[in-house]
C-alpha cells in the first residue's frame, strides 16, 4: 500500500479507538442497554459493569477502511465493501444479543451461515480444495463446497467468540492470525487479502488500546462475530484466489481458535458428560489465568495483570502457529504435522496447568470446577 493506504489505515485505527473511547466515556447515557450487568454468570469474571459493544467500533473504523479505499479510488474497494456487507447477518446477531441477551446460539451459528453464503455468491469465496487426498474430490461438487465453506466459516466466526473471554486475548490474537495470512497474500501478491487484513488488523488495534490490558470496554458477540468472520472470509478468499497456498498453512494459521473449540466441545461432551454448547470457565484462558491467581497469596477477583499475562501467554502459541506456518508452507506434511504439534502442545498445557491449580488452594472458585 501506498501513502494514501497508510493514511487510510491510520484513519482506520483512530476511527475505532474514538468511538470506542467515546462510548466508554458516555456509558451512563447508554449503560442501560449497553453494559455487561451480570456479574455471576459462569464465565463472568470481572468485578464492575463494562460496555460490551466494542463490536460497533471495530464495524465502523472497517467501513471507513472500504469507503477510504473507494476515495482514493483503490480498484478493490468494492470488493471490500461487499465483504463488509456480507458480514453484516453475523455482525447484527451477535450485537442484538449484546443489548437485548434473547439472541440464541443456534440463531447467531445460522447467522453466521448466512455471512458465509452471501460471501459466497458476492465475492465467490468457496473452498474448492483441501490439500488432503479423498476429500479434495469429495469438495470438487458444488453443493459440497457451499456447504463446507459455510461450515467453515461459521465454525472460525464461533470460535473466535469462544476465545473472547478476557482482555485482549481475541482482538490480539485475531490481529495475529490477520497478520499471519497477509504475509502469506503479499508473498503470493494477493493485494486484495493482503488490504483486507491490514484493515482489519487496524481496527482492531483501535480497539485493543482501550481494551488491553485495562478492560474498559468487550468487543462482545456483535465484535467477536464480526472479527471472526473477517479472519475466516479472509482465509477463505486466500484459498479461493491462490492455488498455491496450502489449506494445511491457512489451518495452521488460525488453529487456536479452531482447537480450542473441538476440545471444549469433546471436555464438555465426553468428559463432563455435558451438553457441547453449554458455557463453563474452564477454557484455556481460564485455567491459566486460575493457574495464575492460584499462586497469589491474596483474596481473588480478576484483575489486569491476570489479564495481560494469561493472554501473552496464549499469544506466544499463536505467534509460533504464524512462524510453522511461513517456514513450511511449501509442505503439506510439515504443515500438517505443525497442527498436530499445536494440538498436543495445547493439551499438555492445558492437563499441566488444571492439575497444577488444582494442587492449590482457590477458595473463590468453589462454584466453579477446574477439572476438564
Amino acid at each position: 500500500m501506498g501513502h494514501p493506504g497508510l493514511l487510510i489505515l491510520l484513519a482506520v485505527f483512530v476511527t475505532s479507538l474514538a468511538i470506542c473511547a467515546f462510548l466508554v466515556l458516555t456509558q451512563r447515557w447508554h449503560g442501560k442497554l449497553t453494559l455487561d450487568h451480570d456479574l455471576h454468570g459462569v464465565q463472568k469474571i470481572h468485578r464492575q459493569p463494562v460496555p460490551r459493544i466494542g463490536g460497533i467500533a471495530v464495524f465502523m473504523a472497517l467501513l471507513v477502511g472500504g469507503l477510504g479505499a473507494a476515495w482514493i479510488e483503490e480498484p478493490l474497494a468494492l470488493q471490500i465493501m461487499a465483504l463488509l456487507l456480507c458480514s453484516l447477518p453475523a455482525f447484527l446477531a451477535g450485537l442484538i444479543e449484546d443489548l437485548t441477551k434473547k439472541m440464541g446460539v443456534t440463531t447467531r451459528l445460522y447467522a453466521s451461515f448466512a455471512s458465509a453464503a452471501l460471501a459466497i455468491w458476492v465475492l465467490d469465496a468457496a473452498l474448492t480444495r483441501l490439500d488432503t487426498p479423498g476429500l479434495d474430490h469429495l469438495i470438487a461438487f458444488t453443493l459440497v463446497s457451499v456447504l463446507f465453506t459455510c461450515f467453515a466459516v461459521g465454525g472460525l466466526t464461533n470460535a473466535v467468540n469462544i476465545i473472547d473471554g478476557i482482555n485482549g486475548l481475541a482482538a490480539g490474537s485475531v490481529i495475529l492470525m490477520l497478520s499471519g495470512l497477509a504475509s502469506m497474500a503479499w508473498f503470493h501478491q494477493d493485494i486484495l487479502v493482503f488490504e483486507i487484513c491490514l484493515i482489519g488488523i487496524a481496527a482492531l488495534a483501535g480497539f485493543m488500546v482501550l481494551n488491553y490490558p485495562g478492560g474498559r470496554i468487550f468487543l462482545g458477540d456483535g465484535g467477536a462475530y464480526l472479527a471472526g468472520f473477517w479472519l475466516a472470509e479472509s482465509a477463505v478468499l486466500l484459498l479461493a484466489r491462490n492455488p498455491r497456498v496450502s489449506t494445511w498453512a491457512v489451518l495452521l494459521v488460525c488453529i487456536y481458535p479452531v482447537w480450542e473449540t473441538i476440545f471444549s466441545m469433546y471436555r464438555r461432551r465426553f468428559v463432563r458428560r455435558a451438553s457441547s454448547g453449554s458455557a463453563d470457565q474452564v477454557h484455556l484462558h481460564h485455567v491459566l489465568m486460575n493457574r495464575l491467581r492460584a499462586k497469589q497469596d491474596t483474596a481473588f477477583r480478576a484483575n489486569w495483570k491476570n489479564h495481560a499475562l494469561t493472554s501473552l501467554l496464549i499469544w506466544g502459541l499463536v505467534i509460533s502457529c504464524q512462524i510453522a506456518a511461513s517456514l513450511a508452507e511449501a509442505s503439506n506434511s510439515l504443515l500438517a504435522t505443525g497442527v498436530l504439534w499445536f494440538g498436543l502442545t495445547y493439551s499438555l498445557v492445558y492437563r499441566s496447568t488444571v492439575n497444577r491449580a488444582e494442587a492449590l488452594p482457590l477458595p473463590e472458585m468453589d462454584a466453579v470446577s477446574t477439572k476438564i
